[in-house]
């Protein structure tokens, strides 16, 4: 090749090379446009009231390009407004992430407790011969339905069906169970109190406890006066040098409730620390009380025994205390539970 080309190629390659930097250099040059950082919210609802387990979620997100949903059951969803049905009861934490095309993200979380006696409920109505009939309450939607006498893994399986006929003497309070599976696939249970007359509501937990002196380690201590109302048998309120002065009560405040019986459960050991001695009495304003039920010489067969006793009252009223005068004779006192119920009549 002659020296005048070899001074050709030579310009050439320069002025090409050139070139291809003056274009790369243009482009990168060029700033990127920062988008619109996003922002995450949503609202819900049930979408039918016969089927309190699904959910429409409406998306209100701004300047987003994805959408992830997790509702707190390992399942997610993509979609912008998604519908989801949860299968069991319990509480779940719904959460949606927005993202913008350069990363950007904002979230939201909201919790969603499916608590089993506000979704599912039933009724008792009396029968022929002693029985009443279990029915489950509308509007909810069941493709099955088993029914139970009692409770968790002990419970007697009664039948499956739209309803269960079960004996109700009088006075006599049984619990029931019924479990239902919705046409999703949806299942809960739920268990109620019993009696001739219907379903009756243990009313306990709509009022503020106190007591006229607690355990010694307080009212949260393990035996201390809240677990007199904590729903558990096998946990008790223990107060130490009794003399006779023990009394408990329960505050309904701008709710007085009708109240028609109580339980008593005796606690684990020592049964000369039962109550012996008592009056039940309620009142509207602290100071004047009535008495609905006076007891003596009561005694309690066994250990965590639920004892039902049944009061004449048609009056509401916003406290009712129980003032025990007297144990089986020892120097401490102790019970498991003390309900209030509010019967069908």
């Amino acid at each position: 090749m002659k020296k005048e080309s070899y001074f050709i190629l030579f310009a050439f390659l320069v002025c090409l090379s050139s070139l291809s930097s003056c274009k790369k250099d243009d482009i990168e040059s060029i700033p990127e446009t920062e988008e619109a950082k996003p922002t995450a919210g949503f609202t819900y609802k049930q979408i039918n009231p016969d089927d309190p387990f699904t959910f429409a979620f409406e998306n209100t997100s701004t300047d987003f390009t994805e959408i992830r949903w997790e509702f707190g059951d390992d399942s997610t969803s993509s979609e912008i407004s998604p519908t989801h049905t949860f299968v069991n009861t319990g509480e779940y934490r719904v959460r949606m992430i927005s993202r913008n095309g350069q990363g950007y993200w904002a979230q939201k979380e909201t919790k969603i407790n499916l608590i089993p006696d506000s979704l599912v409920s039933f009724s008792a109505t009396p029968g022929t011969a002693g029985n009443v009939i279990l029915r489950i309450n509308p509007p909810l939607k069941a493709d099955s339905i088993y029914w139970y006498k009692g409770t968790g893994s002990t419970a007697e399986f009664l039948n499956k069906g739209e309803s269960a006929t079960v004996a109700a003497s009088d006075g006599i309070f049984e619990v029931y169970s019924v479990n239902i599976i919705t046409p999703k696939g949806s299942t809960a249970t739920v268990s109620a109190l019993v009696s001739n007359w219907g379903v009756v509501n243990d009313v306990t937990d709509n009022a503020f406890l106190s007591v006229s002196r607690d355990n010694d380690g307080g009212k949260t201590a393990g035996e201390g006066s809240l677990k007199l109302v904590d729903n558990n048998s096998r946990s008790k309120f223990l107060q130490f040098n009794y003399v006779g002065d023990l009394w408990t009560q329960l505050d309904y405040g701008d709710k007085p409730t009708v109240v028609g019986a109580y339980t008593i459960t005796s606690a684990d050991d020592a049964p000369e620390r039962d109550p012996k001695n008592w009056r039940l009495e309620g009142s509207n304003d602290g100071e004047s009380w009535n008495v609905l039920d006076s007891r003596s010489d009561e005694v309690f067969a066994a250990r965590f025994l639920p004892r039902t006793f049944m009061i004449e009252n048609q009056t509401p009223y916003r406290f009712y205390r129980l003032y025990i005068t007297a144990n089986a004779g020892a120097g401490l006192i102790q019970i498991a539970e003390w309900r209030l119920l509010y019967l069908p009549k």
